[in-house]
């Protein structure tokens, strides 16, 4: 066949398809609005609009939705409507006859009814999504509203909607595992490139479905949901496919459990704010939490505790933690510092300092935990205060600090006994000694630390103090780094991000203000700005340029830290003066120019990464937006990078 027969023919046939398209849409839709969903059972309506989600990655990397628009390019460059133009037309018409013959079905057994519906519900599917706590971008939101505007003027009865007079769960869920195969037929015919599209698709939906999900009982239905889709994959390992379908299933796999296990753990964090309402017994299981109203002690004698180390002013140090057992173990501890007790304080801060100790330590040692996040394993904490020798004085300075304590990670290949080392410390070896890491370990890296950031930021909790020497590696046992397994430590001012959470100031030192938000910073006449989450990612910009160059960032701008100390402007301005061009376009020498435009995003923020200034980022919406500019044009292209 020539080109231009085979050309005529794929925009023939996709014309068709998207004809029966529209109508998926609509019946789908028809069922998702649904009035009367029982709320014990919403779980299953959430699968559904995950199930709806992947049809309309499908069609959009197909290049089926852009004839919506008239655009036929992408039709023609996928070649899918030539190549397997009989069976898309099979599968589409598949799902379109799915979703007729079980509302046909339950309306026989008055299960569902179709109703006047005054408020036009199915044409504002971006209030039916704001309801339903599920992100839908522009695109497929106009295509759904012009969808079911055309099912309206053809209908009859003028676009009735449904309604549960009971619901049918077992059917149901037999209708979600119809859709769920034909979608992963549909994605099978791909090649491999547009199945890895498709799946980077889904994954960004589902993170921004994570954001949108909040409360406890909203993140045990994604949980619910989540665990469907899971178990449903599981027999399809043994069906024989190719190792692209096989690869395509595994990636789809890891992506839905990293969710999941997200999901757990933002459940876990949002207890806290949900206090007067604790979750039921079978909810908290599902979401592997402790009994509702109970908590494990993980405040530790501060006698079992043998630091190694007692050198004041010292990050963290080595030490040994003799349980009620007897029995030894080789911990390290990270010190969080506190302020001497005035008698005139009507809050002591000493307490609110502990309580927000007692919860970091509860949230670190929370397990399971996501691999992404890359933090250490809590066993608890100690109040050194709470340990002193006869001659010591309580006012001591150095008794006026709380232990966090670490387990050592228990991989296979790590040295069981070497300290960890901090990144800023390897940035400070002399080059002469010490081999810098090579340009892919140190993407690779970048890439660890970015996922990190957004695991972190996904759960709804700020670092606040993301910097070189809070990035610490276990060697291995012959001594050497694994540049990919880095930890990230130095949560000693962490929080929830919430609006009612209380900040806590994190000091003025110049070395820290290196890496801080010129915003989150005291120096200068304007007050400092309330934390957020893009200020961590300004962090993570800074550090991103100090991988690059492989110097700590002080050294790439020539600054002497010993007058900056008298001249804290000189830290205030590091922000503009990393985003010149001129050090911008060292950046790129160094590392390329994906690497650069990460970089550059993180540190420049608003606009950057698809924010207003004047944005609240502890709204939902916005937090989503966020979370999916970050990863879409920092961490995604860090993983992109081919060296």
């Amino acid at each position: 066949m020539d080109p231009v027969s085979a050309a005529g023919l794929a925009v023939g046939v996709a014309s068709i398809g998207f004809q029966v398209y529209t109508g998926c849409v609509q019946g789908i839709q028809l069922l998702i609005t649904a009035k009367n969903f029982p709320d014990e059972f919403k779980y299953l309506n959430l699968r559904l609009r995950m199930e709806q989600q992947r049809l309309f990655a499908w069609s959009e990397t197909s290049g089926l939705a852009d004839l919506d628009k008239e655009d036929k390019r992408k039709i023609l460059e996928t070649n899918t409507f030539i190549l397997h133009r009989t069976i898309v037309l099979d599968l589409l018409v598949q799902v379109q006859c799915l979703f007729k013959e079980f509302q046909e079905q339950q309306k026989e057994y008055k299960r569902l009814e179709a109703v006047r519906e005054a408020d036009d519900a199915l044409e504002k599917p971006e209030k039916d999504a704001s309801d339903a706590n599920f992100p839908l971008p522009e695109r497929r939101r106009d295509f759904i509203k012009k969808a079911m505007q055309a099912l309206k003027k053809k209908s009859t009865e003028g676009a009735l909607r449904l309604k549960w007079a009971t619901f049918d769960k077992e059917a149901f869920e037999r209708l979600i595992s119809k859709f769920s195969t034909l979608n992963d037929n549909m994605t099978d015919i791909l090649d491999a490139r547009l199945q890895v599209e498709i799946h980077h698709t889904v994954q960004d939906t589902n993170r921004g479905m994570l954001q949108l999900h909040s409360k406890v009982a909203d993140l045990s239905r994604l949980v619910m949901a989540l665990n469907i889709k899971l178990e449903s994959n599981a027999p399809q390992v043994e069906v024989s496919m190719s190792k692209s379908q096989r690869d395509a299933r595994t990636k789809d796999a890891k992506g839905l459990t990293l969710l999941s296990q997200l999901a757990k753990f933002k459940a876990y964090n949002a207890i806290e704010s949900e206090k007067q309402n604790p979750p039921d017994e079978a909810t908290a299981l599902r979401l592997e939490l402790d009994k509702p109203g109970e908590r494990k002690e993980l405040k530790l004698d501060a006698a079992s505790i043998q630091l190694h180390s007692e050198a004041y002013g010292s990050q963290r140090c080595e030490a040994v933690l003799t349980h009620g057992n007897g029995q030894h173990r080789r911990v390290w501890v990270e010190w969080k510092e506190y302020d001497k007790q005035a008698s005139t304080d009507t809050l002591p801060p000493k307490q609110v300092i502990l309580d927000r100790v007692e919860n970091l330590a509860a949230l670190l040692n929370h397990s399971p935990k996501p691999e992404a996040f890359r933090t250490p394993h809590c066993l608890g904490y100690f109040d050194q205060a709470d340990h002193n020798d006869d001659d010591s004085d309580d006012d001591d300075i150095a008794n006026l600090r709380i232990g966090l304590v670490f387990e050592r990670p228990e991989e296979d290949g790590l040295h069981a006994e070497m300290p960890p080392v901090s990144l800023r410390e390897l940035l400070e070896r002399d080059p002469k000694t010490y081999r810098r890491p090579r340009v892919t370990e140190r993407v690779q890296l970048a890439r660890a630390v970015s996922n990190c950031l957004l695991s972190l930021h996904l759960a709804n909790w700020l670092h606040k103090s993301l910097r070189s020497d809070n990035i610490i590696f276990f060697r291995t046992s012959q001594g050497h780094i694994n540049y990919q397994n880095p930890y990230i430590s130095g949560f000693d001012f962490s929080r929830p991000a919430r609006k009612d959470e209380m900040t806590e100031i994190a000091g003025d030192d110049v070395e820290h203000n290196l890496y801080r938000h010129p915003s989150a910073q005291t120096a200068g006449s304007g007050e400092r700005a309330r934390f957020k989450k893009s200020f961590d990612i300004y962090s993570l910009g800074v550090v991103l340029v100090e991988i690059a160059h492989w110097e700590p960032v002080e050294k790439v701008l020539g600054i002497d830290l010993r007058k900056a100390r008298g001249q804290p402007s000189m830290i205030s301005r590091v922000r503009d003066r990393l985003l010149a061009q001129d050090m911008l376009a060292e950046l790129g020498g160094h590392m390329g120019e994906i690497y650069e435009k990460a970089a550059r995003r993180c540190i420049a923020g608003g606009k950057w990464l698809n924010l207003l200034e004047t944005e609240e980022e502890t709204n939902d919406d916005v937090a989503a937006r966020l979370s999916m500019a970050f990863y879409e044009d920092v961490v995604k292209r860090l993983d992109s990078i081919q060296v």
